[in-house]
């Protein structure tokens, strides 16, 4: 092989390593879950005490729990329990899940099943809210506080595509057990396979990622054929601006996009 032929494959293969980073999708950061309700301040102080977290942006409609935000907006009657939806439930990581499912059954929650040990995942138990969220609670001591958004899909594996082409991540089994992707936040992004319906409407109306900048991620998005289903907005909250806008996710899951002020957590 001559100099000049060898010199051509190795700027073919900087090429080729360039197109390839480039092409590796942005990691974002996990930010909120945003659930309807019929009255939201009245919501949000059920979860806090029963579940946990702490009232956040100067707000008592929004939790925060470590980097993530469980935020309420107000519902109306037709809106639908969570179960069986595309955004079907969350988890929650408590140090005593007796204890903390004993307080939440005293306050309205219904329990589906019984608490139980899963045999090289953790113990867990499935309620649904008096607000017609499914939720399930876990008790896994490595990582307490919001856990995981659990999906439904006809396809996971293309979902799973989805999420992790559009979002990045990093796809790994947690505990070697369940598929997932876990995002920074300390959030996992896990799916089950079934039938769902549309996220809008239900009482887990949708999921949200931190955006990078606004300009940013919305060219990154675009690169991705991301459908945008909201032009960028302002919002002024007590404790700074933030900008959002919404795009559509895989089988009718809405997903939303937020910047915040640097000094936000």
């Amino acid at each position: 092989m001559n100099k000049f032929c060898s010199k051509g494959l190795f700027l073919t293969l900087l090429l080729s390593l360039s197109a390839l980073a480039q092409a590796q999708s942005k990691t974002y950061m996990y930010d909120h879950v945003h659930m309807a309700v019929p009255d939201p301040q009245v919501a949000a102080q059920w979860y806090k005490d029963n579940i946990g977290g702490e009232f956040v942006d100067g707000r008592t409609d929004r939790l925060l729990f470590g980097t993530t935000r469980i935020m309420f907006l107000g519902g109306n009657e037709d809106t639908r329990p969570s179960e069986g939806g595309v955004i079907d439930h969350l988890g929650f990581s408590v140090a005593n899940l007796e204890q903390v499912v004993a307080r939440a059954q005293a306050n309205g929650a219904t329990l589906q099943g019984e608490i139980r040990d899963v045999p090289g995942l953790f113990k867990l138990a499935f309620i649904v809210t008096p607000f017609g969220s499914r939720m399930e609670l876990l008790q896994d001591p490595q990582h307490l506080g919001f856990h995981h958004v659990h999906l439904r899909s006809t396809d996971p594996e293309a979902t799973f595509k989805w999420y992790e082409d559009t979002f990045g991540g990093i796809r790994k089994n947690m505990l070697g057990r369940l598929d997932g992707i876990l995002y920074p936040g300390n959030v996992w992004l896990l799916i089950t396979r079934g039938e769902n319906f549309p996220s809008q409407g239900a009482s887990i109306d949708h999921i949200g990622w931190r955006a990078l900048d606004s300009d940013e991620t919305i060219a990154d998005l675009n690169s991705k054929g991301v459908e945008f289903t909201s032009e960028p907005r302002d919002m002024t909250l007590p404790n700074g601006m933030i900008n959002f806008f919404y795009v559509q996710g895989p089988e009718g899951a809405r997903v939303e996009l937020v910047r915040r002020a640097p000094d936000m957590l």
